[in-house]
């Protein structure tokens, strides 16, 4: 019987004290690194092995850019040849309107006029 109380008190002063270490206060510890390698896991044999796109570089994507704005400039330019921008008489019309005599007239949405 004593041995039982006394197995009894050892296992009630183990749960106090382990109570009382939960509460410490300290500071929290950093996790722990997570290193990240660039090496890429070899998965088998794929098709995608072969036709897979190549990584693009900042260079390689900076100069594919500002090919885009040029060409973009260019068809802008090639559309401000055309007549309708260039000649004053079109009114940003796509072709000229028509001159109606006087009586005629209508009043244009588009360019604010009476033609």
């Amino acid at each position: 019987m004593v041995r039982i109380v006394f197995l009894g008190f050892l296992m009630l002063a183990a749960f106090s004290l382990k109570s009382q270490s939960t509460r410490d206060v300290g500071p929290p510890k950093p996790p722990p690194p997570q290193y990240q390698s660039n090496k890429k896991m070899n998965k088998g044999f794929t098709l995608s092995r072969f036709f897979k796109k190549k990584e693009k570089t900042e260079v390689e994507e900076f100069r594919e850019r500002v090919s885009e704005s040029y060409k973009a400039r260019a068809k802008l330019e090639k559309k401000s040849d055309k007549p309708q921008f260039k000649d004053p008489t079109y009114f940003g019309h796509k072709k000229p309107p028509k001159k109606r005599p006087p009586g005629r007239q209508k009043f244009c949405k588009e360019c604010g006029m009476k033609h």
